[in-house]
C-alpha cells in the first residue's frame, strides 16, 4: 500500500470520525431540547389547569375559561405530537376535549360567592394575580388583543371586587347580629369607601344610602359601656386584619387595572 493511499485513508477515517461526533452531538442536542420543550408545555399546562380548577368559574367568566382550555388543548397536542406513544398525552387531550365541551354548553355563572374568611380572599386574589399575569402574556404573545384583554382584566377585578364586598358586608352582617356595634360600623364604612371607588354612574348610590341609615341607627343605639368595650377590642384586632386586606388589594389594582 502506498503511502499517499495510506494518508488519504487516514485523513478520511479522522475526517469520519469527526463527522461522527458532529451527528452524535447534534442528535444529542436535538433530544435535550425536545425534552425541555416537553417539561415547560407540561410547567405550563399544569399552570393553566391550577387556574381552572382552583379559582371558582363566576370569577373567571364562560370566556377566560374557554380561552384557558384552548390554550391547554394548543399545548397538548403538541405534546402528542412530540411523544405520540405517551398514553397520558392522548389521555389529557380527551379530558380538554371534555372540559371544552361541557364548558361551551354551560350557561355561565355571574354571582361570585362571598369569601368566608380573610385566607381564603388571600388566596383568591393571589390566583387572580396570577391569570392577570396569564392574560397579560397571551396579549404581549398576540393570543389576544387589547380589546380582549382588558375586557378579561376587568371580569376578573369585577368579580373579586363583588365578592370582596360580600364579605366585608358579611363579617358587617354578623358583628350587628352579635351585638358589637362598633365592629359593624366599621366593617360597613369599609363597604361604603369601596362602593365609593367604582361609584363614578351612581351604581352604588342606593346600597351606599342604605348602608348610611344603618350605620346611624348603630351609631344611636350604641349606648352600652361593657359592648362599646369589647367592640373597641374587636374592632382594633378587626381593623387591622381588613387594612391590609385592603392595602394589598389597592396594590394589586393599580398593577392590574
Amino acid at each position: 500500500m502506498s503511502t499517499e493511499l495510506i494518508i488519504v485513508l487516514g485523513v478520511l477515517g479522522v475526517g469520519g470520525l469527526v463527522a461522527l461526533f458532529y451527528v452524535s452531538h447534534s442528535l444529542e442536542k436535538q433530544k435535550r431540547e425536545k425534552a425541555l420543550l416537553i417539561a415547560n408545555l407540561g410547567d405550563y399546562i399544569i399552570r393553566l389547569q391550577r387556574l381552572l380548577d382552583a379559582i371558582p368559574a363566576p370569577y373567571l367568566g364562560k370566556d377566560i375559561q374557554l380561552l384557558l382550555l384552548e390554550q391547554i388543548k394548543k399545548r397538548v397536542e403538541r405534546l402528542v405530537e412530540l411523544a405520540p406513544g405517551n398514553e397520558k398525552y392522548r389521555k389529557k387531550r380527551d379530558s380538554v376535549n371534555g372540559q371544552l365541551a361541557e364548558v361551551s354548553a354551560t350557561t355561565p355563572q355571574t354571582q361570585a360567592p362571598a369569601f368566608k374568611s380573610p385566607e381564603q380572599a388571600n388566596e383568591v386574589r393571589k390566583l387572580l394575580q396570577d391569570l392577570s399575569k396569564v392574560i397579560e402574556s397571551f396579549m404581549q404573545n398576540r393570543v389576544i388583543d387589547q380589546n380582549e384583554a382588558r375586557k378579561y382584566l376587568a371580569t376578573i377585578q369585577s368579580g373579586f371586587f363583588d365578592a370582596n364586598l360580600g364579605y366585608m358586608t358579611q363579617v358587617a352582617e354578623t358583628s350587628k347580629s352579635q351585638g358589637k356595634p362598633k365592629v359593624a360600623i366599621l366593617n360597613y364604612e369599609k363597604v361604603i369607601a369601596e362602593m365609593q371607588k367604582r361609584n363614578q354612574k351612581g351604581a352604588y348610590n342606593d346600597k351606599i344610602a342604605r348602608i348610611k341609615e344603618i350605620i346611624n341607627e348603630l351609631k344611636a343605639a350604641s349606648g352600652s359601656p361593657t359592648a362599646q368595650e369589647q367592640s373597641a377590642s374587636a374592632a382594633g384586632e378587626l381593623n387591622q386584619g381588613m387594612d391590609e386586606f385592603l392595602e394589598e388589594e389597592d396594590a394589586w389594582k393599580k398593577k392590574y387595572f
